[in-house]
């Protein structure tokens, strides 16, 4: 019984919800067209219908409300009361109350009174004499009273309802409780799964490419063993001994047998590796789909009590707003929802605290009282995509450029010439504010700043613009899920780094003589003139990039925040599914890099975070060729000096990055060879743990040397005890960083401070 009960509650809360945005957007027309005339008769269907469903769901309060509210219309369409402001007001927070009603007694929350609203609406539809009161079933064991008792109680105000009861797990087989933890990692174990399946395409084209070999030499073996033959029969014929003519024979024979059952065996374990990577491929990606589908929550599962947050703010506030709330069926991985749970939350609140003006001064400038702060999910390609928007009074250009010049971000001249767009990306500063005072809700300047950070955290992006005919509007773009994603390689001189494939149009090579150079910045026409710049420019790396000799371009258009930017690399590489190690797991900088993956040699490649890439409005790309300024300080060279291939090159490409030149060695003994053949080295980033000599050994010969002693050098190491860091320090180390605190600002804040 409780399972069926459960499959009606399901059904009630996408009904319901159905109703009431039936009505609310009657009552929208009507006040956008006060001469508009709704279909009192069908708003009057959909309450009674409400009415009903509640009815059959057990939820008296929502039933006692849709009892009066179906009287309330009665009324209206008898002329008795006027469907004027404050009716609508009236219904209005019926709805926003049978709401709330039914999300408290189906998800939990703090109570609702419906206590003042009920009243009100009693008053109305009691002009209208109401519709025939609701009449109760009694239950089994009931009293006779209590059908009357329950009439009595539909016609009377209550100030708390009650949950609705749900099954219990041990009454639902349907339903199994897991750890989280080890949901995670079956999760993990998934993204990673078909990304190893394609890695296996390499061993396809190795044993293709041994069978190839095998062919070519039973083509060279086919033409030498009669030849062979041939002449140790000869050499027995002349003297030699038969005995020796007969074992080469039969070394030959047997050499030929071993020879063809090898290539027998190559090609059966071709033919089985085809067979078990299509087996592979087929149940893996199915595996995988089915696995993020677990993943899978609808929008509602976060942003459920979003209408009611708005309304309690706005009336906290002494302001009328209706929250209009759409599309919240639309689904997305949970751990992407959760994340956006607060950022939303925050621009919900920004919207009533600053967007939204009191009714007085909507009346004023010609707006009617209350206001509508809309929240709307959808998919769009690959992306979710969150949009929340306010009928209010719209950003304050000339607040927000007055504190830019404030805050030393532009210049008053520069400030009066900046672009909207310019503009309002400073929104999203910590610390900017407009706000003349702060409260509980709004006004510090630091909450839209959190949001860009968590935003981009997740891979996507953040705009704030004007809303045409008034007010403002915040879109949220992110990727539907954190699993596995589709990458583009590229490589910039001699680092091979990933983008996602979400944030690339598309990807070409050009003639570099097809640019329009004569422009601000060099473009490229595609559907529209798209800005180019280097991506090893945008990344510190030094370096000019030809241009003018006809040579093709290899470009890669990224599309981040509603902007496009091509980007110049050196080479397009591949395009594959990749699991993508958080940036927080290996200590990289989040606002530049999303993170790492894996290459077929082990080796990370950096993921770049697009909107890191994407300049922001009104900055300046740099140019596609730099003068070389011969004068120009040398950049620092550092040798880095680890085993593990990973770390080497995690590092290298850190280095890189922000300007250094990198030595790359595996051991502390090859470090000391290669300083003896090295004169420009300025710094040395050591592991300890490294076989032949370990770092506090290296430590020792480079500060025992008189030529190499002034040498700064660092330990990044795994020892974290105080016996090895006083050790490390006391043979002379310059700084001592613990890798499982391993921080990229703390390695680079103290290469700056020693070089």
């Amino acid at each position: 019984m409780n399972d069926i009960r459960a499959r009606l509650l399901a059904a009630f809360d996408l009904e319901h919800k159905e109703h009431l945005a039936a009505i609310r957007e009657a009552l929208r027309a009507v006040e956008k067209d006060p001469a508009h005339h709704p279909d009192l008769v069908e708003i009057h269907r959909r309450a009674h219908s409400l009415k009903g469903a509640a009815r059959a769901v057990d939820l008296p309060e929502v039933e006692r409300l849709s009892h009066w509210l179906e009287a309330a219309f009665i009324a209206i369409q008898r002329g008795t009361v006027p469907f004027d402001a404050a009716a609508r007001d009236v219904v209005r927070r019926a709805l926003d109350a049978i709401e709330d009603v039914v999300a408290w007694a189906t998800r939990g929350g703090g109570e609702v009174d419906i206590a003042e609203v009920l009243a009100e609406l009693t008053r109305m539809g009691g002009e209208g004499g109401g519709p025939e009161p609701v009449q109760r079933r009694p239950s089994p064991g009931a009293s006779p009273a209590a059908p009357a008792a329950d009439a009595a109680r539909d016609a009377a105000p209550t100030a708390a309802p009650r949950r609705a009861q749900t099954a219990g797990p041990a009454e639902n087989a349907a339903l199994v409780r897991i750890r989280a933890t080890g949901l995670e990692r079956l999760f993990t174990a998934a993204a990673g799964l078909l990304p190893e399946i394609e890695n296996q395409s390499a061993l396809v084209a190795e044993l293709r490419e041994l069978r190839g070999e095998w062919r070519a030499l039973e083509r060279s073996w086919h033409a030498m063993r009669p030849r062979l033959l041939r002449g140790s029969h000869d050499a027995a014929g002349s003297g030699a001994t038969s005995f020796a003519g007969d074992e080469t024979a039969l070394r030959l024979s047997s050499f030929d047998r071993r020879f063809r059952a090898l290539g027998a065996s190559l090609d059966a374990a071709h033919r089985a590796h085809d067979r078990h990577l299509w087996s592979l491929r087929r149940w893996g990606s199915g595996f995988q789909d089915e696995v993020r589908q677990l993943r899978m929550l609808p929008a509602e599962s976060q942003f459920s009590n979003l209408g009611r947050m708005i309304r309690d703010i706005s009336r906290a506030q002494g302001k009328e707003v209706e929250a209009d709330i759409r599309g919240l069926e639309t689904q997305a991985d949970r751990v992407v929802l959760q994340r956006l749970k607060d950022p939303v939350l925050h621009i919900a609140r920004n919207a009533v605290s600053h967007g939204v003006e009191t009714p007085q001064e909507r009346v004023a400038a010609g707006k009617r009282a209350a206001a509508t702060v809309r929240f709307e999910a959808s998919v769009v390609g690959r992306r979710l995509v969150l949009r929340i928007e306010d009928d209010g009074r719209g950003p304050n250009r000339a607040a927000i450029a007055r504190h830019a010049v404030e805050r030393g971000l532009l210049g008053a001249d520069e400030a009066e010439a900046a672009p909207e767009e310019r503009l309002l990306d400073l929104i999203f500063e910590p610390g900017f504010s407009t706000a003349p005072t702060a409260n509980e809700y709004a006004g510090r300047g630091m909450g839209l700043a959190i949001v860009r950070r968590e935003v981009t955290r997740l891979q996507g992006s953040v705009t704030l613009a004007a809303r045409e005919g008034g007010g403002t509007v915040v879109t949220v773009e992110v990727p539907l899920s954190l699993l596995s994603q589709r990458l583009v390689f590229v490589a910039v001189q001699d680092d091979i780094l990933a983008i996602p494939s979400n944030d690339v149009a598309r990807v070409l090579r050009v003639p570099a003589d097809t640019l329009f150079t004569d422009l601000a910045a060099p473009t490229i026409r595609l559907e529209e003139d798209v800005p180019v710049t280097p991506l090893s420019a945008l990344l510190g790396y030094d370096g000019a990039m030809p241009q003018g000799n006809g040579a093709p371009l290899a470009l890669v258009i990224l599309r981040t925040a509603g902007r496009r930017v091509a980007l110049v690399v050196d080479a397009l590489m591949a395009t594959r599914d990749s699991v993508v190690t958080p940036a927080e797991e290996v200590g990289i900088d989040a606002a530049r890099f999303l993170g790492t993956v894996l290459m077929d040699d082990g080796s990370p490649a950096l993921v770049l975070n697009p909107a890191a890439l994407s300049p922001r409005p009104g900055m300046a790309l740099p140019p596609l060729v730099r003068p070389v300024d011969e004068s120009e300080r040398r950049r620092p060279h550092i040798l880095v000096v680890d085993d593990s291939i990973t770390t080497r090159t995690l590092e290298k490409s850190i280095l890189e990055a922000h300007g250094y030149r990198v030595t790359l060695c595996v051991d502390g003994r090859e470090a000391v060879e290669t300083l003896g053949e090295l004169e420009d080295v300025n710094l040395i980033i050591s592991d300890v743990e490294m076989p032949r000599m370990d770092g506090f050994a290296l430590l020792q010969a480079v500060k025992g040397n008189p030529m190499t002693s002034d040498l700064p050098v660092i330990l990044v190491t795994s020892r974290a005890s105080d016996e090895d860091r006083e050790r490390g320090l006391d043979l002379g180390a310059d700084a001592y960083i613990v890798k499982t605190r391993f921080d990229q600002n703390e390695l680079l804040a103290g290469i700056r401070r020693l070089l």
